[in-house]
């Protein structure tokens, strides 16, 4: 677990993760919340409340008495709702701090480069 970011939002990735690497596809049902509190040892209240979240978002639904299934479309939306955080948080804040450190475009492509080949 990661101390940085709140329980609940690191559940919500991994589910996430899951459902982006394919592990689960359109209305597979997904761990149910007992075994994610259970596994992750956290607060049950604290697996509800992703679940929940991701269910709201329309990534996942409830088929009541049975569990939280995948939703159609949910690997777009994870998708689309990620690039926009990469290129609308991320991106700005590399190129900022590598303002400040001087690191020109042209390291920063090569470093790139050299990294996606890894």
């Amino acid at each position: 677990m990661n101390i940085e970011k709140p329980v609940f939002m690191q559940i919500i990735e991994m589910i996430e993760d899951e459902i982006i690497k394919g592990s689960y596809r359109v209305n597979d049902i997904i761990i149910s919340t007992t075994e994610i509190s259970k596994l992750l040892s956290v607060n049950p209240t604290t697996a509800v409340k992703a679940v929940s979240i991701l269910t709201d978002e329309g990534v996942l639904y409830k088929k009541r008495g049975v569990g939280m299934f995948v939703a159609e479309g949910a690997k777009e939306k994870i998708l689309g709702r990620r690039r926009e955080l990469f290129f609308g948080e991320n991106i700005p804040s590399l190129l900022n701090e590598a303002n400040k450190l001087g690191i020109g475009d042209e390291e920063i492509i090569k470093i790139i480069k050299e990294h996606k080949h890894d």
